[in-house]
């Protein structure tokens, strides 16, 4: 018994003396140090460019990083410039083709130890074949475009893709310049103050494929937006008073320039009033800029509903080349217009009807495809009270653009 006991004791002695060694070849040239590992890894994506980034290590040792991908067949080497964890360090790796990517970093020290690999999979890098499949957001089919009296014109878009960051509209202002506005994801209408009509629009829209990503992509082209048309209102501000030598003169301070100063309602302030007269009798104005007339408004004095000198029979001549001494064969007919009464009923007597009619603004259309007038002038050929003098408060003239 006592023999087989020392043979044990003597065969774990030689067992453990010989393993106890066992580790020496994985020492062979020395003791292997792993420098320290970056945190945090993750992407941004681009245009054929991806952006990487990560917390550095805190390990002060560390030297520089390597990026590897494609298999280990390209790679890049960044120089460690902070070791505090709370940074970040950024790389953009340029001259990627389209394609999904794996991106492994080591970081290394200065003997050239290198340290466990951490890897960033599935980077999306986007290009060409991302772009063209983008679209222009859509407009607003139903309802593109609406003008305002004064004018100023707004495009309506639909609700864009959530990627959409914003939409160019490029368009001629009135100065014949070419400018660009932007609408945003959020915004469904942009309004542009100095479109200028009969001019072309088109627009392209901007997404980005990912949050944050670091570059923007276009659609491939740009798309047209419906073409413009507008009835708007003659700008007032060009009018001016004329006064050729067979028009009547105006009376009690009620001068002509009144009939474009905004003012509908006596309650506002005075209109036209016109010194007496044998009728016909006629007064003249320029609006500032030749213009093919659609229709216009006219705004009696309420003081004397469909009486006194309230115009019911007139005439409206339009020329481009008026004489100072008023002669007519300057002027071309536009339109002989009667004013309407709705209740038909007697001089000196309105209904409700009536006044509101008034009040609102008698709109009279002129002829289908006149030429464009610059100066106008209004021959009145019997007023509602059969007055030798007429009277008005405004006129509004509209065009289309």
């Amino acid at each position: 018994m006592k023999l087989y006991i020392g043979l044990v004791c003597c065969c774990v002695l030689l067992a453990c003396s010989k393993k106890d060694k066992d580790y020496e070849h994985f020492l062979e040239g020395g003791e292997i140090v792993y420098p320290g590992v970056i945190a945090n890894t993750s992407y941004r994506a681009g245009d054929q460019r991806v952006q990487l980034y990560w917390n550095p290590s805190p390990d002060p040792n560390v030297k520089e990083y390597h990026i590897l991908w494609n298999n280990n067949q390209d790679s890049l080497v960044v120089p460690a410039a902070t070791f505090n964890p709370k940074d970040t360090v950024r790389v953009t790796i340029p001259g990627l083709a389209e394609y999904v990517y794996s991106f492994t970093v080591y970081s290394y020290d200065q003997n050239g130890n290198r340290s466990i690999p951490m890897t960033v999979n599935n980077v999306r890098v986007y290009g060409p074949v991302y772009t063209n499949g983008l679209l222009n957001r859509a407009y607003n089919a139903d309802n593109p475009y609406s003008v305002s009296v004064d004018g100023k014109l707004t495009l309506n878009f639909n609700q864009p893709d959530t990627i959409n960051i914003h939409t160019a509209i490029r368009y001629t202002n009135r100065q014949d310049q070419l400018a660009t506005v932007y609408i945003g994801p959020t915004d469904n209408s942009i309004t542009i103050d100095d479109y200028k009509f009969g001019t072309s629009l088109d627009y392209r829209s901007a997404y980005v494929p990912m949050v944050r990503a670091i570059d923007t992509f276009n659609a491939p082209a740009y798309s047209e937006f419906p073409t413009v048309t507008a009835i708007v209102m003659m700008d007032k501000s060009k009018f001016a008073a004329m006064k050729l030598d067979n028009d009547v003169s105006d009376a009690w301070g009620w001068v002509m320039s009144n009939l474009w100063n905004g003012y509908s309602n006596e309650s506002q302030g005075a209109g036209f009033h016109s010194a007496d007269y044998t009728a016909p009798a006629s007064f003249t104005f320029d609006m500032g800029q030749a213009a093919s007339l659609k229709y216009f408004r006219l705004w009696s004095r309420a003081s004397g509903y469909y009486n006194y000198g309230n115009l019911k029979t007139f005439e409206l001549y339009g020329s481009n080349a008026p004489v100072q001494n008023g002669d007519w064969s300057a002027w071309t007919l536009m339109g002989h217009f009667t004013s309407h009464k709705p209740s038909g009923t007697p001089v000196g007597t309105v209904t409700e009807e009536d006044k509101a009619f008034q009040d609102a603004g008698e709109s009279f259309d002129f002829p289908a495809g006149l030429p464009a007038y610059r100066y106008l002038r209004v021959k009145v050929i019997e007023t509602w009270g059969s007055t030798n003098y007429c009277h008005l408060m405004e006129l509004s003239f509209f065009t289309e653009l």
